[in-house]
Parts: structure tokens; sequence; C-alpha cells
């Protein structure tokens, strides 16, 4: 396959609903006039199943793409596939964004900064003393655990279907804050918890709730970090019970932005992407 300009891609399984090119485009565009390096860059969406990763970032390398994006179900096997770690990426053992160097890939992830960012924006206060409850133990999961972490949250409760994945995630962050739930075990949420829903539940419009109703409406601030060209359940629930709450597509836009800053060296204008996103 011939690329006849310089590209940006973001990879994953299932990757038809993602909006990274639209935003990608939109901030490129928006450069361009004052960045003509920039004018030529595609940025695509590339469907590469787990068993097909390796062999994709190989040759996406030989083909000297400018950098690249991973998604579901690509954050954690990267760790493996990369010459090198950033210090974030270690510790939240979770790959988003991938920088060509000499000798290979360069790991990064701006999954937990761009929560952070996002949930500013949208809540108007961080998780500085906060109870927290992430639903997932995934790589976006991992990197907003390790964000919350750093940002001193009060506790950090990890709900995953499979308790014993968040139980092992519970001992290698060694950090009394944090414990480890069965996803339908949780029996009560304290009031003003952040909800942090890292699961794929969302990405289908008849999916179900990732956590019950009557859990929810204690929350202080629902975070989705799924998103389509529909309303999620979970967000949906949200707006019945009058909690505060959005939808993945501000944190793909901070994280973008990041990625874009360590690609290229710019930081991307936000309203551009804004706009390309459909962000309310």
């Amino acid at each position: 396959m011939d690329f006849p300009h310089p590209c940006l891609a973001v990879l994953g399984d299932p990757i038809s609903h993602s909006l990274s090119p639209a935003m990608h485009h939109a901030a490129l565009q928006a450069l361009a006039p004052n960045h003509p390096q920039l004018a030529q860059v595609k940025y695509l969406r590339l469907h590469i199943k787990s068993e097909e990763l390796a062999q994709a970032l190989t040759v996406l390398r030989s083909k000297n793409f400018v950098g690249l994006n991973l998604t579901v179900p690509h954050k954690i096997a990267a760790l493996d596939l990369v010459k090198s770690l950033s210090p974030e990426a270690k510790k939240a053992e979770s790959v988003n964004t991938l920088v060509p160097t000499p000798d290979g890939w360069a790991g990064h992830t701006t999954d937990g900064q761009g929560f952070l960012e996002a949930l500013k924006e949208y809540s108007g206060s961080g998780v500085e003393q906060k109870d927290v409850v992430i639903l997932g133990s995934g790589g976006a999961a991992r990197a907003i655990i390790a964000a919350c972490i750093h940002a001193n949250c009060r506790s950090l409760t990890i709900a995953n279907r499979d308790i014993t994945k968040a139980e092992n995630l519970v001992k290698a962050l060694n950090d009394p804050r944090v414990s480890a739930v069965g996803l339908k075990e949780i029996g009560t949420i304290q009031s003003g918890t952040v909800i942090v829903n890292c699961t794929t539940l969302g990405l289908k419009p008849d999916d179900e709730l990732p956590l019950a109703e009557s859990l929810l409406k204690n929350a202080g601030f629902i975070f989705d970090t799924t998103y389509g060209a529909h309303k999620t359940s979970l967000i949906k629930t949200a707006n019945k019970l009058g909690v505060k709450s959005c939808d993945g597509r501000s944190m793909l836009r901070w994280q973008g932005a990041l990625a874009f800053k360590l690609w290229t060296g710019i930081t991307p204008p936000h309203e551009p992407m804004r706009i390309a996103l459909g962000e309310k």
C-alpha cells in the first residue's frame, strides 16, 4: 500500500466509530496557513485486529508515518512492541500515542492527562481529595487511574467484571487508597463520587448501563469515556437524574491535542477540533 502524503493514523478494532480523523484534520487545516509543512498531512482510520498489530506497526514505520494513535484493544499489547516508554506510559502500563524514532516507536500515553483536563473543563474541578470509581481495567482505565492517583484523589475503586484483573491491578499499584470490587457487586456510591466509565458499554445504542441507575444518583460527576453518534445510556441516565456529565469527546479532544504536540511540536487549536467532534 502506498501513502503519497505524510500520514498519521489511529489503529483499533472496532474503529469505524472513531472521530479522530475528523478532529485531527480540523486541526491540520486550521494550522496549515502558518505551518505549510502540515498542509499535506493525512490522518487515517485503520482497522487493525489484535493479531495484526505487531506487523502493522512495523509496516507503518517503514512507510514513514509521522505518528500513531492506539485505541481498543491495543493500548496494553503495544507495551511489548515499542522500543521505549515515557514515564507516564510506564506508570500507567498503557500506550495510546506512538512517535517514530530512529530505531522504532516510542510509546506515550496522553489519556490520563486528557481525562484530567476534560474533567476540569466540564465539571469545574479535578479529582483532588475526591472519591473516584473507575469502571473497567483496560488501557484507558489504567492511564486514568494513574493520573487520578498522581492528582491526589482521596480514594479510588476499580470495578471490573473480572475482579481478579482489578485485584491484580490494585496489587501492582500498591497504594492504600486503591481497592477492587466486582462490577456487579458495588453496593453503594458515596455522595460526590466521580464515576468514570472505561468499559466499552455505550459504543452501541442498545448497550446496557455499566452501573445500576440506583447507584448513579449520588455521583458528583459522571464521565463516560465512550462516545458515538447517539447519547450513551449512561449519559442519558445522568441527564435524567440531574447529575453533571460528559461523554468521551472531550477526553478525545484533549488527549488528541497532547498527542498532536508530541508528533509535531505544535499545540493545536481546540475550537476547530471541538466543532469537528460535535461537542455540546
